[in-house]
């Protein structure tokens, strides 16, 4: 786990292949002792009431955006409720690169889960990754959550690789939340039941 003294070195670093990237930063507390906070971002995507049997990655697309997510743009002081047991996805308002020998975590904020969110289920962010961070967003709670762009909702946690690595995933360069991408599992195929 870096410290905040280690972060602050990689956003300085002189060649820009080499530097952690993370922008806006819209205040120096965003940055703690070993991790810095990510804020709520302006895009969403919330799931609809699907007429779907289920969601199947061996179908061959993807039936998840299509049919039970839509895309929902909020301005500054616009408020999305989370019911509870409901789920969305959103993304960070801040834009990362991460340098071919850093990798990081995402997190809830402690005080956001004591309050029953849970934002991300899928932490792992890849050395080399460039975008936003998408947020898989569940209120677990008993009480509606009121979520507003701009808040501060998780934390990155980095560490150092030890090698050089290379993202080579398949959400590249987001700027806004992504829906899942089981559908291109290269192994679907041989797990389909056969006739």
């Amino acid at each position: 786990m870096l410290s905040k003294s280690e972060i602050l070195t990689l956003l300085r670093k002189p060649l820009l292949s080499e530097r952690l990237i993370i922008t806006p930063l819209l205040e120096d507390s965003q940055i703690g002792p070993n991790s810095v906070d990510l804020r709520l971002g302006f895009s969403f995507l919330v799931a609809r009431p699907a007429n779907i049997p289920s969601i199947d990655p061996m179908t061959g697309s993807n039936p998840v955006r299509e049919k039970y997510q839509e895309r929902v743009a909020m301005s500054r002081g616009r408020t999305l409720f989370l019911h509870p047991g409901e789920f969305v996805l959103g993304a960070s308002l801040e834009y990362l690169y991460l340098p071919n020998l850093t990798g990081a975590y995402v997190t809830s904020r402690s005080s956001w889960g004591r309050a029953g969110l849970v934002i991300a289920t899928a932490t792992a962010v890849a050395p080399g990754f460039r975008g936003v961070i998408t947020f898989e967003l569940a209120n677990i709670g008993t009480a509606p959550i009121a979520l507003r762009p701009g808040m501060k909702i998780a934390q990155i946690i980095f560490h150092s690789t030890g090698e050089k690595c290379s993202y080579d995933g398949r959400y590249r360069c987001p700027t806004s939340p992504e829906p899942g991408k089981l559908h291109m599992d290269r192994d679907l195929d041989f797990w389909k039941e056969s006739n």
